[in-house]
């Protein structure tokens, strides 16, 4: 069984982190509206989807809590969707750059299927992906840079030239509900892409609904989260609530330790882990 490792934070560094919130969420949103005219702001509600805008900020406060108050460098998101997190990551911590990332399918899929064959969720269909990511992020912050497409499938020498150029130096990787609804092999492909990119301590964070030794978690006794895992399967065979257990033993071959494992709302977690 993992060993988590759980944080304990000083009351000076609490305050600290609580007003890093305070001026991360308020400049997101003051940048986000200035960027959107209100006759805008009904359409970007729908390419978000709400369980995007729900949890970007549960998350990024976790995040602050988390990451050292002086962390700068490359950042790396994987699973970027519609850009809904990178709007409150990317004000929040101003001296990191963050590179977005997102599948995109040789072959688009209906609107009907494009859950069912892609695991794409929100108001999507016929936007250009890439181009979306950037109108929400690269265009609005200038520690964006523009999205690239990135198949977790796909052999680390297939990943994007401009990720495989910094390999070692991103001080943190984030991926948000993307392991339940993606092939065993994409997370395999994802931890062994992760390690690849971080620098020598660098962090990694996951967030999703996850088994804990086997069986379903959750302020239900984990009732929802097994119907959900269910309805996963039977929509695709491949998709499934991935174990924190087994996470946590491909990490380790990557030379990832989990430090910490936090519950979130919705019957969700994030796993930290670090770099060795």
């Amino acid at each position: 069984m993992a060993t988590f490792v759980s944080y304990t934070t000083s009351t000076t560094q609490g305050m600290a982190a609580a007003a890093a919130v305070a001026i991360g969420i308020g400049v997101g949103v003051g940048v986000y509206l200035r960027r959107h005219e209100a006759t805008d702001f009904a359409f970007q509600e729908q390419v978000h989807h709400p369980s995007a805008l729900r949890n970007r900020i549960p998350i990024l406060k976790e995040l602050l809590a988390r990451l050292p108050e002086d962390i700068s460098g490359a950042a790396l998101e994987i699973g970027s969707g519609s850009g809904a997190h990178l709007e409150v990551y990317a004000p929040a911590f101003p001296s990191l750059t963050f590179q977005p990332t997102e599948y995109v399918p040789d072959e688009p899929a209906l609107p009907e299927q494009q859950w069912s064959k892609y695991g794409k969720i929100g108001h999507r269909q016929g936007l250009d992906e890439l181009a979306n990511i950037d109108s929400h992020c690269a265009s609005v912050f200038k520690n964006v840079v523009p999205a690239v497409g990135l198949d977790l499938l796909s052999p680390w020498e297939e990943w994007p030239q401009i990720v495989r150029e910094a390999r070692g130096t991103y001080r943190l990787v984030i991926c948000s509900n993307t392991l339940h609804i993606t092939p065993w092999e994409a997370s395999l492909g994802f931890f062994r892409g992760a390690a690849r990119a971080l620098s020598p301590r660098g962090h990694l964070f996951v967030y999703g609904p996850f088994k804990v030794d086997g069986g379903y978690v959750g302020a239900d006794g984990g009732v929802g989260n097994a119907k959900f895992d269910q309805r996963l399967r039977e929509t695709n065979a491949l998709w499934g609530f991935r174990d924190v257990g087994e996470l946590s033993s491909v990490a380790s071959t990557e030379g990832l330790e989990l430090r910490d494992k936090v519950d979130m709302p919705a019957n969700n977690m994030l796993l930290h882990f670090v770099k060795m």
